[in-house]
């Protein structure tokens, strides 16, 4: 690249040390719930701005969605500023013929996937929870999820992209393989869910919701390794949750 940074394959290696291995799962923990954090400390600071007294749900879920993008994106910022990477590291670009081929796929794969470990989890009588916002749209708000549809494509998918695929997965290719760095930052990804699902939900329902997201990201990681691009991963991410929300949107408001 550009500025001396690897791309994505180029940091990868035969896999470090048990020690370095160690280091980089809490390396990439550390990363992961940085992002929560940062997120949180965002949210704060615009409902501050804003005023909660001002905002109706469907400012305040939009509000929290641009607290996303913000939070995942000012941990990048960090990460690439410590490591002294330029804009170059970041591996947003143009999808190509073959990328679009990998999105239409992904998004068809995450969704048979999912169905898939839905109903084997149900043959052994583990159920799944509920995300926060789908609890509060099933309270009479429906309408907040119209907000979550273009946020899906705009905000949440790019911004979850670039920090559990490019920053966390691409920094983990240097100590395991590309694929064992596939499955740490999948577990770092599922872990992070666990404030979202975890309100108003049994032990046993967060933990199947949770390996459902670990199988998905295995996807959504996959197809950033195997396209170096993560546009293709971001796309389909957002469209998975914009079709998710739109599914949800239809439910609740009969």
């Amino acid at each position: 690249m550009a500025d001396g940074t690897a791309g994505v394959g180029d940091e990868s290696s035969t896999g470090g040390s048990v020690g370095q291995m160690l280091l980089a799962v809490v390396r990439s923990g550390v990363l992961g719930f940085s992002g929560l954090f940062a997120i949180s400390l965002w949210a704060s600071a615009i409902i501050v701005v804003f005023g909660r007294n001002n905002l109706g749900p469907m400012q305040e879920l939009g509000l929290s969605a641009l607290a996303l993008g913000l939070g995942t994106g000012t941990v990048a910022l960090i990460f690439m500023v410590g490591r002294g990477y330029g804009l170059s590291y970041l591996d947003f670009e143009r999808p190509s013929k073959r990328d679009v081929g990998f999105i239409s796929l992904g998004v068809i794969a995450l969704f048979a996937l999912q169905i898939a470990i839905a109903v084997a989890l149900t043959q052994i009588g583990v159920g799944t929870a509920d995300h926060n916002v789908q609890q509060t749209a099933s309270q009479g708000n429906p309408e907040i999820l119209l907000v979550l549809i273009p946020a899906s494509w705009l905000i949440i998918g790019p911004g979850e992209e670039l920090l559990y695929r490019n920053i966390i997965q691409k920094s983990l290719y240097g100590t395991f393989s590309e694929y064992g760095a596939v499955v740490v930052a999948s577990v770092v990804f599922a872990l992070a869910h666990i404030p979202a699902y975890a309100a108003g939900s049994t032990l046993t329902a967060t933990a199947g919701t949770l390996v459902v997201i670990f199988f998905l990201s295995l996807v959504l990681g996959y197809l950033y390794l195997e396209t170096g691009n993560l546009t293709v991963s971001a796309l389909v991410h957002g469209t998975f949750d914009a079709i998710l929300f739109g599914i949800m949107y239809l439910q609740f408001a009969g």
